[in-house]
C-alpha cells in the first residue's frame, strides 16, 4: 500500500517566467517618436517592473535596439529588398529614421498573399509572390519581394494536458520503429528537485537521449527511497493509505509507486484538490506524485520491468523542470490534466481579457497592455506570458493591426486582434 495521506491546506504557488515578448512602437514626440516607431523588436520586461511602467522601459530599450539596428540616415530610395516569409507568420517591416518621416505610406501588390498595416506590420496569407512598398512622400519607394512559402504542417509534440517538457521525438521514433530489443525507456527521477525525466537509448544503446520531463511531488522529509528499481506493478485504481486511491498506478518497490495525486474515491471527479496544488514541491509520504496525464503515460508507455532510477541532484534534469498549473477553483474535483471526457477543465483555454478597438488622435500616446490581462486554463494569471506584435506609429494617422496571444503550461493557447485607427 502507499504511504498517503489527505492534508487539506490549500498552497498556491506559480512558476514565474519571465518573458513578456511585447513587439511594439508607441511613444510621441522627442527622441521616441522617430526611433521608435516602426520597429519589430523583442524584450523582456523584468518582473519587478510594474504594468504602469511597462512603455517606459520597453520605449528605452527600443530606442537603443534601433540606434544599433539601422542608420538613422540610411535613405533607401528605389530599392529593392527580398524577404521569404511562411504562411501564417508575421513580419514588421524596418525603416531608419530618415525613412520614417518621409513615409507616405504601405501598400501591397495581393492583399490575399501578403496583407500590409500602416505600420509595416506584414502577415503572410497564402503561398505565392507579391511586393510590399513602402511609399515616400518624395514619390520614391522600397520595395520588398515577398515570397510565402507553404507552412510546416508537422503537429504538435503536445496534447493541450499534460504540462510536460518533450524534446528528441524524432530519435525516440527511429527507436520505435527500429523493433530494437532494447528496452524503449529508462525513467529517471530526481528526488530532490521533485522533476521525473524519461529518455530513450542512442546508437550506442545508453539510456543518454531525454525525451519528457514531468513535474512530480516525492515524499517530504526525503520519504522516498532512493536507488534503481524497475516497474513490477500496474493498477488503473489502487487503495492508498488513509482511505484515498491512486490514479494509473505502476509499482516502483514495495509500497514506493508512481501514481497520481490522491483521491478521495476512486472517481475521476473526486481529486484531493490541495494536494495537487503541491505538485513541484516534496509533499508525498514516498510514493512519486504526479499529474494525471503524466502518470497515464507512464503508466501506458513503459511497460513491466522498465528501469528507474530514484537519486538527488541541484539540477532538475537535461530538459528542465515543468511548471506546474494550480486549480483555483476548490471545489471542483478534477485534475485539470486528465483527458476524461467528461472533465469540465477538458474545453478550456486561457483568456485574454480588456482587449478593445482603440481609436486616438495624432500624437496620442498608446500604451500596449494598459487594462489587458490574461489568465491559464484554470484562471490563474499569465499576464507576464503576453506576446505582443504590431506596431502603431501614433505620429501619423492610419490603422494598425495588434495581435495578443498567450500559451499556458498546459500548451494550450489563446490568440486575438486588436486596432488602433489614429485620425
Amino acid at each position: 500500500m502507499d504511504k498517503e495521506f489527505t492534508k487539506r491546506i490549500s498552497i498556491i504557488t506559480m512558476g514565474i517566467i519571465l518573458a513578456i515578448s511585447l513587439i511594439m512602437s508607441i511613444f510621441v514626440g522627442g527622441v521616441f517618436e522617430s526611433t521608435a516607431t516602426i520597429f519589430y523588436v523583442q524584450n523582456t520586461i523584468p518582473s519587478t517592473v510594474p504594468t504602469d511602467a511597462v512603455n517606459e522601459t520597453q520605449a528605452s530599450t527600443i530606442a537603443e535596439t534601433t540606434e544599433a539596428t539601422l542608420n538613422k540616415n540610411l535613405y533607401r530610395d528605389n530599392v529593392v529588398e527580398k524577404m521569404e516569409l511562411t504562411q501564417g507568420e508575421t513580419k514588421i517591416l524596418s525603416l531608419s529614421e530618415k525613412e520614417i518621416k518621409k513615409l507616405e505610406g504601405f501598400s501591397s501588390s495581393n492583399n490575399n498573399i501578403v496583407a500590409v498595416d500602416d505600420g509595416g506590420r506584414v502577415d503572410a496569407i497564402s503561398v505565392g509572390n507579391a511586393t510590399v512598398s513602402a511609399e515616400f512622400k518624395d514619390g520614391n519607394k522600397c520595395d520588398f519581394e515577398i515570397t510565402v512559402t507553404a507552412s510546416d504542417e508537422t503537429p504538435s509534440l503536445y496534447d493541450g494536458y499534460s504540462t510536460a517538457i518533450i524534446a528528441n521525438q524524432d530519435i525516440l521514433q527511429a527507436n520505435i520503429d527500429s523493433n530494437s530489443y532494447n528496452e524503449l525507456y529508462f525513467i529517471r527521477v530526481n528526488r530532490q528537485e521533485n522533476c521525473v525525466t524519461v529518455y530513450t537509448y542512442d546508437e550506442n544503446g545508453e539510456y543518454t537521449i531525454p525525451v519528457r520531463a514531468m513535474i512530480c511531488s516525492c515524499g517530504a522529509d526525503n520519504g522516498t527511497i532512493t536507488g534503481n528499481f524497475d516497474i513490477y506493478f500496474k493498477n488503473e485504481w489502487h487503495a492508498l493509505y488513509q482511505n484515498c486511491y491512486g490514479h494509473y498506478v505502476s509499482g516502483i518497490s514495495g509500497d514506493y509507486l508512481f501514481h497520481s495525486v490522491p483521491y478521495f474515491t476512486a472517481s475521476p471527479d473526486d481529486l484531493e484538490v490541495e494536494e495537487f496544488n503541491k505538485l513541484g514541491t516534496s509533499a508525498s509520504l514516498g510514493c512519486v506524485r504526479m499529474e494525471t496525464a503524466d502518470v497515464k503515460w507512464i503508466f501506458e508507455n513503459c511497460p513491466y520491468y522498465t528501469d528507474i532510477e530514484i537519486y538527488d541532484d541541484d539540477e532538475p534534469g537535461p530538459l528542465g523542470k515543468p511548471d506546474a498549473i494550480k486549480i483555483t477553483d476548490l471545489s471542483c474535483g478534477w485534475d485539470p490534466t486528465d483527458d476524461n471526457e467528461l472533465n469540465p477543465y477538458k474545453n478550456a483555454k486561457p483568456s485574454i481579457i480588456g482587449l478593445t478597438n482603440t481609436v486616438l488622435s495624432v500624437g496620442d500616446d498608446f500604451y500596449a497592455l494598459g487594462g489587458i490581462k490574461a489568465y491559464d486554463t484554470c484562471g490563474n494569471e499569465i499576464t507576464n506570458k503576453l506576446s505582443v506584435v504590431g506596431n502603431v506609429i501614433t505620429s501619423k494617422a492610419g490603422i494598425y493591426k495588434i495581435t495578443y496571444s498567450v500559451e499556458d503550461v498546459m500548451h494550450r493557447s489563446v490568440s486575438a486582434d486588436i486596432y488602433v485607427t489614429v485620425k
